[in-house]
């Protein structure tokens, strides 16, 4: 007869390892509009691309830079995969090109045996070059092993919760003046309302049916701002969530 594992050994269980955060949850293309970048770029962070060499030797192909991502349709991508995606995206945004950050992300898995570097809350970024924390809480440079100040760090990665030294959950900053946060344990990792616990797809079905504003506004418990919120973000170009112009 098989007993259940001790309460001390369920509460060591990180995000790493959780079936919560590893199975596949989400289509590739959904995980890429939740954290707003191309398709197409998921699809090469997540499987890798060919691309031809700058002598002119040939083609090759690159590895992922995402781990865990499925191959095939439907749903292929976990938490974990869409959360270093989120990283990747964040990075590009910082103005870091993708040409630094994968081989800083090989140093860490390789040189360095951080297979999930990518999720690590030491992980940071001064826009320049990934940087990661040292022993001594100092920010080093991947690429040289530089140190640099730690007040060159951009303020986005506060978006990110951790738990035990990785990522725990997203907040999409997207969605301003609501509070929305992705969570593989609330909703199954569908953007939700953080205060209220309500998916956005909930609130944004209700209008795409004409339901009034104001009525589901009032149903929800919705602020004004908030509701705006969530508007504009499904009436930007490529959302999935795109609501009737009659609504916004």
């Amino acid at each position: 007869m098989q007993t259940a594992p001790p309460p001390s050994t369920l509460c060591m269980q990180t995000s790493i390892s959780d079936r919560a955060y590893t199975t596949p949850i989400y289509t590739l293309s959904e995980a890429a509009h939740i954290i707003r970048a191309p398709t197409s770029s998921f699809g090469r962070w997540a499987h890798g691309h060919a691309f031809r060499q700058r002598d002119g030797s040939g083609r090759r192909w690159s590895d992922p830079i995402l781990r865990g991502v499925k191959s095939g349709r439907g749903f292929t991508v976990p938490f974990n995969a869409l959360a270093e995606g989120y990283i990747v995206e964040s990075f590009r945004r910082a103005g870091l090109p993708l040409a630094r950050i994968r081989p800083a992300v090989d140093v860490l898995r390789n040189e360095l045996g951080l297979e999930n570097a990518l999720l690590r809350e030491k992980l940071k970024t001064d826009g320049a070059e990934i940087l990661i924390e040292n022993g001594d809480h100092d920010l080093v440079v991947v690429r040289n092993r530089q140190g640099v100040f730690r007040d060159v760090v951009d303020q986005y990665l506060r978006t990110i919760s951790y738990r035990d030294g990785y990522i725990d959950s997203l907040r999409l900053p997207t969605y301003e003046r609501a509070e929305v946060v992705v969570d593989p344990r609330r909703n199954s990792g569908q953007p939700t309302i953080a205060r209220l616990g309500v998916r956005v797809e909930d609130v944004l079905s209700r209008l795409r049916a004409g339901d009034p504003m104001a009525d589901v506004a009032q149903d929800f418990g919705l602020e004004d701002e908030e509701l705006t919120s969530l508007l504009l973000q499904a009436a930007r170009p490529g959302s999935a969530g795109e609501v009737p112009a009659t609504c916004r």
